[in-house]
C-alpha cells in the first residue's frame, strides 16, 4: 500500500473539532461553521494517497462554507487544480463570479489559484489534486476552474467510473504504476472537464486495466440484465466494440466472459435458465409472450 493520509475529527474530543478541522484545510480553504450547521462543530475526515504528483482519496464533511480569497492565495501559493466527483451531499457557491450547484454524481475542477466561495451540505467526495500548468497545458490552455460536468451524461459516467476505480486502485499500486498513470490520468481529465476525451483513451495499457476491472464489477453486479452484452457495455463505458476486444481477448471474448460466469450462478437463475423456461413449449404463457414481445421486437433481442 502506498503512503496513505488519514485524518479525522474524531480522533480529538468535540471541543477541539474546529481548531483541527481549520489547521487541516488551511491549506485550501478558510473554513467556518454554517448557520445552519446540523452539529455543533465542524467535522470531517480525510483520506488521501500520492500517486507520483498527484493525491487522490475520499473525503467527508458535515455543514460548513469554504473560502479562498487573494489573502490565502498569495499566503498558500498552491498551484494546482481540485477535481472532485461528489458521492454524496449538495455543493452550492460562486467560483470566481460563476454561479456553481454541483450534486450526487457530478464533477467539478477548481483552480486553487482563483477565488472561490462555496456552502457544503453533509456529504462526501472523490478528490484527484492535480498539478496546474500540466492540467492547463492538457487542456490546451482552457480554464477549467468552476467546470461542472453533471450526472447522468455519457461523459461524466466515463470520468466517474474511472475516477472511481483509480482510488480504489490506489491503495495496492506500485511506484512504477503510479508513475506510468500520472500522465494518462491528466490527459484524460484535462481532455473530459474540457468535453473532449480523445477516441483512443483507453489505448494506455495502465487505463485499459483500470476500465477492464469496472466493466467485469458491472457484469457481475449486472448478470440477471437480459441486455447485458457488448453493444450495452459499448454504450455504458463509451468504448469501441475494437477496445472491449482487445481488453478480453485472452479469455475468449467479452461474451464468452459473461457466459461463464453466468453458468457459476445458482441453477435457476441464470441466463440461459430463464431462457429456456422463456422457450419451453409446455408454459402456457409461451404462445402470448412470444406474439407480444415480437411485437415491440423486444423479444428478438431477449434471444438474439
Amino acid at each position: 500500500m502506498q503512503n496513505e493520509l488519514f485524518l479525522s475529527t474524531d480522533f480529538v474530543e468535540p471541543d477541539l473539532r474546529d481548531d483541527l478541522w481549520r489547521s487541516l484545510s488551511q491549506p485550501f480553504f478558510e473554513t467556518t461553521r454554517r448557520e445552519d450547521a446540523d452539529a455543533p462543530t465542524l467535522e470531517g475526515t480525510v483520506r488521501s494517497r500520492p500517486l507520483a504528483s498527484l493525491l487522490i482519496g475520499p473525503t467527508s464533511f458535515n455543514r460548513q462554507q469554504l473560502r479562498r480569497d487573494r489573502r490565502l492565495i498569495l499566503q498558500s501559493g498552491l498551484d494546482l487544480y481540485l477535481v472532485q466527483l461528489l458521492m454524496s451531499g449538495a455543493i452550492d457557491g460562486d467560483c470566481d463570479g460563476h454561479a456553481t450547484s454541483i450534486r450526487p454524481g457530478d464533477i467539478y475542477a477548481c483552480d486553487l489559484a482563483r477565488p472561490l466561495a462555496i456552502h457544503l451540505s453533509t456529504g462526501s467526495t472523490l478528490s484527484i489534486l492535480l498539478p496546474r500548468e500540466r492540467l492547463d497545458k492538457a487542456a490546451s490552455g482552457r480554464s477549467l476552474h468552476g467546470t461542472v460536468l453533471k450526472a447522468g451524461l455519457p461523459l461524466t459516467k466515463l470520468l466517474s467510473d474511472f475516477i472511481t476505480s483509480l482510488s480504489e486502485a490506489s491503495a495496492d499500486m506500485e511506484e512504477a504504476d503510479a508513475l506510468a498513470i500520472e500522465d494518462a490520468t491528466i490527459s484524460l481529465l484535462a481532455a473530459g472537464l474540457a468535453r473532449q476525451v480523445p477516441d483512443r483513451v483507453y489505448d494506455d495499457p495502465v487505463l485499459a486495466s483500470i476500465l477492464r476491472r469496472r466493466v467485469l464489477e458491472f457484469i457481475d453486479h449486472n448478470l440477471a440484465e437480459p441486455g447485458l452484452g457488448p453493444a450495452h457495455l459499448m454504450r455504458r463505458f463509451r468504448v469501441s466494440r475494437a477496445h472491449l476486444y482487445r481488453m478480453f481477448l485472452m479469455d475468449g471474448g467479452v461474451v464468452t466472459v459473461i457466459r461463464e460466469k453466468d453458468s457459476r450462478r445458482p441453477i435457476g437463475n441464470s441466463r440461459s435458465a430463464e431462457a429456456r423456461r422463456i422457450r419451453s413449449p409446455r408454459s402456457p404463457m409461451t404462445s402470448a409472450f412470444r406474439a407480444a414481445a415480437s411485437s415491440s421486437g423486444h423479444f428478438k433481442a431477449v434471444s438474439a
